[in-house]
């Protein structure tokens, strides 16, 4: 029986050894996987840059510099490669430089631009799909996870004609209607139930914009905001260009749910006063026995201006007289 127990030990460990083998030459044969599709993605980047070398040239400190259809970027390729060689250390992207579209500047703008990466794609396809999205900028900077590279081309040109024009002016005209007029630096566009609304981006004293609407069968224009960045309560949806379009290409119609919170509160007073369905839906609130102007508080969680919430109470008194008119 002794005999017997040694000798299905034995098997025993054989079969194991016989297993590990196995799955050891499993393991190799996934890592030599690795390494093979990565050294495949590297002669795809290769082959990119020495397709594209008129408009992609590494300069003499092994930057990768993309001359793109909007701008400039120069990239650390050093910085990459040590991701690369070690994805422990691997957090994102670095930020790339952006440079105007005539050429290099000492003090570049900078942008992080993120790529989507998909299950199980080699780190240097993931950099292909970065660099061709820097080579092909015109169709990609408006994709919505590129808000940082929006923001910083907007940096550099703001709204004047410039490389961005043809693009953006493409994409809302598919979007929302709207046009830019650059001869009054104005930009029109479609919002909800009839409305339009227009933006004057050409004022010399002012910080942000000039916001008129149009209801139906108007033929002038209303102005709300002769300079939105001075006279609102700096709410997030009315920062930004693309903030501002986005949220007003919904409105009227969007106001009659909103609140203090989700909206700019003078914003919305302003067009209650001449928006009966949102002056009614406000009404309710803001003659509840809890209502309270001192209680409102910005985006940020910050009180408002005294200044702010004595327009607030001008413009309660105007809405409660347009929502009973």
């Amino acid at each position: 029986m002794n005999g017997y127990g040694r000798s299905g030990e034995g098997n025993e460990g054989e079969h194991n050894s016989t297993v590990q083998e196995l799955r050891r030459a499993e393991m190799f044969g996934r890592m030599l996987n690795c390494a093979n599709a990565a050294e495949r993605a590297a002669h795809l980047v290769m082959g990119i840059v020495e397709k594209h070398e008129g408009r992609m040239q590494l300069d003499d400190e092994q930057h990768l510099v993309i001359v793109g259809r909007l701008a400039i970027y120069r990239v650390d390729i050093a910085s990459f490669m040590a991701k690369f060689v070690n994805p422990f250390d691997y957090n994102s992207f670095d930020v790339v430089e952006v440079h105007p579209k005539n050429g290099l500047v000492k003090e570049p703008q900078t942008a992080c631009v993120q790529v989507q990466p998909q299950k199980n794609m080699p780190a240097y396809d993931l950099f292909a799909g970065y660099i061709l999205g820097l080579l092909n900028d015109e169709v990609t900077w408006l994709e919505e996870s590129l808000g940082p590279l929006r923001r910083t081309l907007f940096q550099i040109y703001g709204l004047a004609r410039s490389p961005l024009s043809d693009s953006l002016g493409r994409h809302f005209r598919q979007t929302i209607n709207g046009a830019f007029d650059f001869d009054s630096d104005t930009f029109t566009f479609s919002g909800t139930n009839g409305w339009r609304w227009r933006l004057d981006f050409g004022q010399p004293f002012t910080k942000g914009f000039r916001i008129e609407y149009q209801k139906p069968r108007q033929y002038w224009w209303n102005v709300l905001f002769q300079d939105h960045h001075k006279e609102s309560t700096g709410h997030y949806t009315l920062s930004g260009f693309f903030e501002t379009v986005e949220h007003l290409s919904a409105c009227p119609g969007q106001l009659k749910d909103a609140n203090d919170w989700n909206t700019d509160p003078i914003f919305l007073r302003k067009i209650a006063t001449d928006y009966p369905p949102v002056a009614k839906s406000l009404a309710l609130r803001i003659t509840h026995e809890n209502y309270d102007p001192e209680a409102i508080f910005s985006f940020y969680d910050e009180p408002l201006e005294e200044e702010e919430t004595e327009l607030i109470r001008q413009l309660d008194k105007q809405v409660l007289r347009r929502a009973h008119a």
